[in-house]
C-alpha cells in the first residue's frame, strides 16, 4: 500500500487508508467495494447523543424470548391444505336452525317496540349483528361466510317487494328467512351462507 498525503486546504482532516488493494485507476478491488472509513471522533446525533449509535433495549439473550417475558410464546402452527370442496355432513348450513334463531332474536328485540324511524334505524344494525353472531355459534363449518340483512318498516297495509340474486353453489350455499309483525311494525331478516373453498 502507498501513503496518500492530505489534500491541500483540509488542515487537520485525516482519512484512514483503505485496507483493500486498488487498481491503476484508484478503484477498490475485491468482493466488497464499499469505501471503508472511520471517523476519529464520533458524530453527535440529536436522537442518539454523542455515541452516534442507538442503544439496544433488548439483550442478546432475548432471542429465546426469556428476557421479554414471552415464556408462553408459541410459534403459530401452519396447516397443510385440505383440498376439501365442501363441508362435511354435520358442518353443512341448515336453514331451519338459522330460521329458529332469527325468529327468537326478532321476537326478543321487537315484541314491545312501536315503529319510530330513529329507534328502528339504530336497532336494525344491532339485530343484524346479533343474528349473525348466533348463527355462527351454531357450529357450521368455519369456512362459511354469512351476510345478514334485516329490514324494519311501518305496517300500514302497503305492499313491499324485496328481491335478491346470488351466484353460488347450490350444494353448499343456502339462505334462511324469518319475519315478524307486531302492531304497526314489521321486520324481515335474511341470512345468506356461502361456503368458501
Amino acid at each position: 500500500m502507498t501513503d496518500v498525503s492530505d489534500p491541500p486546504g483540509e488542515g487537520l482532516a485525516r482519512r484512514r487508508l483503505s485496507i483493500l488493494p486498488k487498481d491503476a485507476e484508484g478503484m477498490t478491488l475485491g468482493p466488497n467495494i464499499r469505501r471503508m472509513s472511520r471517523f476519529e471522533m464520533p458524530r453527535s446525533s440529536v436522537q442518539y447523543g454523542m455515541s452516534g449509535r442507538r442503544m439496544s433495549y433488548v439483550s442478546r439473550s432475548s432471542i429465546s424470548g426469556a428476557s421479554l417475558g414471552l415464556k408462553d410464546f408459541k410459534v403459530p402452527v401452519q396447516y397443510q391444505n385440505t383440498y376439501r370442496l365442501g363441508p362435511s355432513g354435520n358442518e353443512k348450513f341448515q336453514p331451519s336452525k338459522a330460521q329458529q334463531v332469527m325468529k327468537e332474536v326478532l321476537q326478543s328485540y321487537l315484541s314491545s317496540e312501536k315503529y319510530n324511524t330513529e329507534i328502528c334505524g339504530n336497532i336494525v344494525g344491532q339485530i343484524s349483528d346479533v343474528i349473525k353472531g348466533r348463527v355462527k355459534s351454531l357450529g357450521f363449518s368455519p369456512r362459511y361466510k354469512f351476510v345478514c340483512v334485516v329490514t324494519i318498516g311501518q305496517h300500514r297495509n302497503q305492499g313491499v317487494a324485496v328481491a335478491s340474486r346470488c351466484v353460488w353453489n347450490p350444494e353448499t350455499d343456502n339462505f334462511a328467512t324469518a319475519s315478524f309483525k307486531s302492531g304497526d311494525l314489521f321486520a324481515v331478516a335474511n341470512i345468506f351462507a356461502t361456503y368458501f373453498e
